[in-house]
């Protein structure tokens, strides 16, 4: 999973934060080597913080999907 993530403090007990990501699916693969593949989810959170008694805790968090695709299973790569 491939994550930037970028942090903003709000005030000195909160903040919020927006994480990018892209989550990949790969099957079949050997020896280390994975083929290509399209990228099977790509999106973002939207997190909120508050800091109680010294400690960051999350608030909440909504999971905004732009695209998500199928997920089709490949069979092992035969080895030569």
């Amino acid at each position: 999973m491939d994550r930037n993530i970028l942090v903003t403090l709000t005030s000195v007990a909160t903040a919020t934060a927006t994480t990018y990501f892209t989550t990949s699916r790969v099957d079949g693969h050997t020896d280390g080597f994975m083929p290509p593949r399209a990228p099977t989810q790509v999106g973002h959170y939207e997190d909120a913080f508050l800091k109680v008694d010294g400690l960051w805790l999350l608030r909440s968090r909504s999971a905004l999907l732009a695209f998500a695709g199928p997920t089709e299973r490949l069979e092992p790569a035969d080895k030569p």
